[in-house]
């Protein structure tokens, strides 16, 4: 609220306080003429003062109570305007109107009652532990309660400036700033900042002053900071005066400063997750930012999912309770930043975040490695795998030195100045001692391992050594390992170490328990250790595994590393998922806990030893897997030693028959590392690759599952290298113009590409050819885009017109070709060319004609009598190939609608019916092709019935040759009137015909001395002259024709058996026999008698039901007749015309004229 909204409302707000301190003063009013006191008006009143308190108007409230006596009912009105006022929503100042006029007619007694009751409700809820089953409770009863007391507060606050309290203004603001220190004082979870934000929108500036009292507290504002300086404008004018006294508007103001700074603290230090949260949170969690706990919840919630599938609900409900909580808290400390003028707290960054929490660095090792990984075919796969293998945590930066074994360096106090100086010395010395010491390290084991490669004698122009001969090796001792069965224990010792070994229960935490007491651990470590134990194989990622092994480090003592490995040393044999986790659990406490790698490395060389004595036992495959892989991966975490792997990986290839498993299980899983290690790769590719591995893979009779095992560990760990693939380099207009089509073309850029693509060079030949193959494939732009591509071309006919010509030249020839070759790998081609040709039409660069004439020829083309017919196939349109349906069903979809007019509409009636015989025709449906094909009539035709069968679209065929027929010789001059072409080659025709004289093909050439060619060919009947042998002919198609529609139709229907079912005989007419008399028709009536027949003519009346119908069905046939012949002759004549076309176009191609002479 600013200081002009204060100086508005102040004059109303005097003239409440002038009414307030006059009847505190004087007897209650008493409105003139008499005064109801019935109960029926009072509870009317009541009842209005509870549902219109807030809502008013003032005026009729005012009327109707100083009709009525009010003075029996003071409790109930108190009670209906407490009530109304917690309504929450309405006006207050229409509240507090109604109040202070019922304070002029009930005075003193009113406000006394009222004011307690409205403070009553404005107290903050109890508090009560968060549940989680009530937590959903618990947020609706604060909003519940937060939109009730939004509205009291307001009243209270708007009452005690006029007045309201007997003793003065000062009490009511006390009284004000007493409810909101308890609603702020007893709110850790900051939930009433709405109430306060609301609070201060509305006073502001009455009840905490003017922004010139914040000055002298700003050197007391660690989170917030005046945002600006008190101006001209916040001083009130001469004749005004401050309704709530200065030193109240003061602590005020610290009051809710002091709020907000309690709730920036809380946002930035993040207590609201300590509040929300009751589970233990240890330090360095304890430190982290609401937004960083927020993140990591996040991440905890993601991993849950990708590990199980699902995100369980203690998880979920956590995870929304806190953002929440974050989002509510952020919003209204940014709130009340705003409206008290001060600066919001400054939250953590991205960078700071990352700080917070463990420190990862890489530990020091003697393991160099080739490369980073980061380049292909380095030693890692991606960036994460590297970082999981290679940054650890560092133990120091957490643990106390005391913990991990670490003596601290002492220093010697000589003096002050000497001591620092002797200190600077000593870390300097220090820290080149290290170096040195790092490199000596290096030095060392470059150097014993190839003493012990030389040892090891790998060479592979010497042949295998016995494994008895590598005895030297100390570390590695494995002169126990046989090649044979030979030393075996006998069979019932073999059978019950199998045995046992098969039936080893998973390690847990209880199975550890029982050696805590022998080994010198209290009860308190001990417990906590069995802890550490469970929640081991629960590790499922770095951060937890990191955590673990920190906890672990605080547990360190000798009894606990003995525990640790043999935990580790027992790892279930199918839990082969834990030994990446468990590798670098190891890892990361080798540096100050060596002895805990050296104890799982000597008991997987025990169970190694014990697993090649038994190599011929096929049930212990999996423990053999699970020893190679954790091998694998303390090799990789640089625990286990490299000369040790390669002895393994030795002894594997010594006994190459039965350990192919081992080793293809051991290169794929540090394959990869051996062969990209400076001291390993020379001997690892000598050993895994072509000299003895491939030697002995080409010896050996291996089956097809062993040699598939070898090949892609060995491919998987040394993939071969392959040529990147070429990309082609473009010239650079060539990518101007695909940048412009792919990228950039859109609804809003249609302008702009039009106005570069015309900028092009069009003159230039190859930047024309290669525009024009860009608008044609048109199969490359976005199937969205293909409607911006069309009317590019419409704009561009306009200053090109042969380009346009060529695009559409294109398509057609696209459309034409892809039914000609029906291959289904450019079927998505065909779709999108289908859509253009549409598209181009809706930009009016083609023209109806070429549209139906495609869409004639997408259901004719490849068949023999022009339509299909069912049970006949063809070679590129079968009948279970519905994909013209496809095409069709796509250019309707996009052009259809523009014929529903006129005679485009004919013509698209009559198409749709011989489309769906089309369809009819093809085999059983699938289903969606059928939903597009229903959903298309649906568009087009929605109250035209559908044709389901072939019976159904035969008759509509028929029906419609039939209209045609009634039509005659008209109907086919208007259908013909209709197309744009057509008149002009009937009158092409009718020339040609009447003239037959030579027709000159090109009159542009005749100036050259071409080749003369003459075509002599016989006269041409007349339209409607038809030899004898044509009508035999049509004759016998026609009735052929009927014959099987007649069929078809009979198949489908399912009438009852005629009642005359005898054969009609072959009655041939005399040549003597006259005709029958004229006004009459003859008819034969057959008769049956017995199993003889009789036939007896009978002469009936011409205007006879009977004879009218045979008579007309008659005239009907014949006229059908007629008009099929003229059709078929019309045909004849287009497609002749044609060929002809054809012969002059490939003559004149060559350079030959042709002329026609009469035979």
């Amino acid at each position: 609220m600013s200081t002009a909204d204060y100086a508005a409302k102040y004059p109303r707000r005097q003239q409440l306080l002038g009414q307030v301190e006059n009847y505190w003063l004087d007897e209650p009013r008493r409105p003139p003429g008499s005064l109801d006191s019935s109960l029926k008006k009072h509870t009317t009143l009541l009842n209005r003062l509870k549902s219109s308190l807030l809502v008013g108007p003032a005026d009729t409230l005012a009327k109707e109570i100083d009709g009525l006596t009010l003075t029996k009912y003071l409790e109930e009105i108190v009670a209906a305007v407490v009530e109304g006022a917690s309504k929450g929503r309405g006006d207050p100042e229409v509240a507090v109107d109604v109040i202070v006029h019922l304070h002029t007619r009930l005075s003193p007694d009113f406000l006394p009652l009222l004011l307690p009751q409205l403070l009553a409700v404005l107290a903050p809820a109890p508090s009560a532990p968060a549940t989680k089953e009530g937590d959903k409770d618990r947020e609706r009863e604060d909003k519940e309660r937060i939109a009730r007391q939004r509205l009291v507060l307001r009243i209270v606050a708007e009452l005690a400036m006029v007045g309201a309290w007997a003793e003065g203004a000062a009490k009511g603001a006390a009284e004000v700033g007493k409810v909101l220190k308890a609603l702020m004082s007893g709110d850790p979870q900051f939930n009433n900042i709405p109430l306060v934000a609301s609070f201060l929108k509305y006073f502001n500036r009455a009840y905490l002053g003017p922004a010139q009292l914040a000055k002298d507290s700003k050197a007391e504002q660690p989170s917030g900071t005046p945002a600006m300086e008190t101006e001209e404008s916040e001083q009130l004018p001469a004749d005004m005066t401050e309704l709530v006294p200065v030193e109240i508007q003061g602590k005020m103001r610290e009051l809710v400063v002091g709020y907000f700074q309690n709730a920036g603290k809380t946002l930035v230090k993040g207590q609201i997750v300590r509040s929300l949260f009751a589970t233990r949170i240890s330090s360095i969690a304890y430190r982290t930012t609401v937004p960083q706990k927020l993140l990591e919840q996040d991440k905890r919630n993601h991993e849950a999912y990708i590990k199980s599938g699902e995100i369980f609900e203690d998880r979920q409900h956590a995870y929304e309770r806190m953002t929440r909580a974050v989002e509510r808290l952020t919003t209204g400390v940014q709130s009340l930043a705003d409206l008290l003028s001060l600066s919001p707290p400054i939250l953590p960054t991205a960078a700071s975040l990352s700080k917070s929490g463990l420190q990862i660095v890489e530990s020091g090792s003697s393991f160099q490695v080739k490369d980073d990984g980061s380049l292909l075919g380095g030693i890692w796969d991606d960036e994460e795998e590297r970082n999981f293998y290679e940054e650890l945590v560092d133990l120091k930066e957490v643990v106390p030195a005391s913990l991990l074994g670490i003596k601290e360096k002492k220093e010697i106090k000589t003096g002050e100045g000497a001591s620092n100086t002797e200190t600077e010395t000593e870390d300097r010395e220090g820290e080149g001692k290290a170096e040195e010491e790092v490199e000596e390290a290096r030095k060392r084991d470059a150097e014993d391992i190839r003493r012990q490669l030389e040892q090891l004698d790998l060479q592979t122009s010497q042949p295998p050594e016995p494994i008895d001969d590598i005895a030297a090796l100390g570390s590695v001792d494995m002169s126990r390992t046989a090649t044979d069965g030979s030393v075996d224990s006998g069979p019932a010792d073999l059978q019950s170490k199998v045995e046992d070994l098969d039936a080893e229960p998973t390690p847990t935490a209880e199975s550890f328990a029982a050696v805590g007491d022998d080994e010198g651990l209290s009860s308190g470590p001990a417990a906590r250790l069995t802890a550490l134990f469970a929640a081991l194989p629960e590790a499922n990622n770095r951060e937890v595994v990191d955590k673990l092994a920190v906890e672990f480090a605080f547990l360190n003592s000798k009894a606990a590393r003995k525990r640790l490995v043999k935990f580790l040393g027992a790892v279930p044999k199918n839990r082969t998922d834990l030994l990446p986790h468990y590798g670098r659990f190891i890892a990361t406490l080798d540096p100050y806990m060596p002895d805990v790698g050296t104890g799982v490395i000597e008991l997987l060389e025990e169970e190694l030893r014990y697993l090649q004595r038994k190599k011929n036992i096929r049930e212990l495959d999996s423990v053999r897997l699970k020893n190679v892989r954790f091998y694998g991966e303390l090799a990789k975490f640089k625990v286990a030693r490299p000369y040790a792997i390669l002895h393994v990986l030795k002894v594997f290839l010594d006994d190459f028959k039965w350990n192919i498993e081992n080793i293809s299980n051991l290169l794929e899983t540090c394959g990869r590392f051996l062969l990209r290690y400076d001291g390993t790769a020379e001997t690892a590719k000598s050993m895994a690759s072509i000299e003895l591995m491939r030697r002995k893979q080409g010896t050996s009779h291996l089956d097809a599952r062993h040699q598939l095992m070898l090949e892609n560990a060995f491919y998987q760990c040394n993939p071969p290298e392959r040529v990147a693939r070429e990309v082609v380099e473009m010239p650079p207009m060539h990518a101007f113009i695909q940048h412009l089509l792919h990228d950039v073309l859109m609804k809003r850029t249609l302008d702009k590409v039009l106005k570069l693509v015309r900028k092009l060079h069009w003159d230039d030949s190859e930047i024309y050819n290669y525009v024009l193959r860009s608008f044609t494939e048109i199969w490359e732009i976005k199937f969205g885009n293909i409607p911006y591509a069309a009317a590019l071309v419409y704009d561009l006919q306009r200053y090109h017109p042969e380009f346009a010509i060529a695009v559409v030249d294109q398509i057609l020839e696209d459309i034409r070709i892809g039914m000609e070759e029906n291959i289904f790998k450019f079927n998505q081609r065909r779709i999108s060319s289908v859509k253009y040709l549409g598209e181009l039409y809706m930009y009016r660069v083609v023209n109806a004609s070429v549209i139906f004439d495609v869409l004639w020829s997408l259901i004719t083309f490849g068949h023999g009598d022009g339509l299909p017919v069912p049970g006949r196939d063809s070679p590129i349109d079968a009948v279970d190939d519905f994909f013209r349906i496809r095409l069709v069903c796509t250019l309707l979809d996009t052009c259809g609608a523009c014929f529903d007019r006129g005679s485009q509409k004919r013509k698209l009636d009559h198409f749709l019916v011989i489309f769906q015989l089309y369809a009819a025709c093809k085999s059983e449906m699938q289903m969606d092709v059928e939903f597009m094909l229903s959903d298309t009539l649906d568009m087009l035709r929605p109250k035209t019935p559908h044709l389901k069968t072939f019976a159904q679209a035969a008759a509509a065929v028929d029906e419609l040759l039939s209209s045609q027929a009634h039509a005659g010789d008209d109907s086919g001059t208007e259908e013909g009137s209709d197309d744009e072409r057509a008149p002009a080659e009937d009158e092409e025709e009718e020339e040609q015909e009447s003239n037959q004289q030579p027709i000159p093909v090109d009159n542009a050439d005749d100036d050259e001395p071409d080749e003369e060619v003459v075509l002599i060919r016989e006269p041409e009947r007349k339209k409607n002259e038809f030899d004898e042998e044509a009508n035999t002919d049509f004759d016998r198609e026609f009735a052929k024709m009927l014959a099987d529609t007649t069929d078809a139709r009979r198949g489908e229907r399912k009438a009852a058996p005629p009642i005359f079912d005898t054969a009609v005989p072959l009655i041939r007419k005399k040549a003597g026999e006259t005709g029958h008399e004229e006004g009459r028709m003859q008819f034969s009536l057959l008769s049956k008698r017995g199993n003889k027949q009789q036939v007896r003519d009978i002469e009936i009346p011409m205007d006879s039901a009977i004879a009218v119908n045979s008579r007309t069905y008659q005239l009907q046939n014949k006229a059908e007749q007629e008009q099929l012949k003229r059709l078929v002759l019309q045909n004849e004549r287009r497609q002749e015309q044609s060929e002809k076309q054809a012969i002059e176009q490939d003559m004149r191609n060559r350079g030959i004229r042709v002329r026609y002479v009469n035979g």
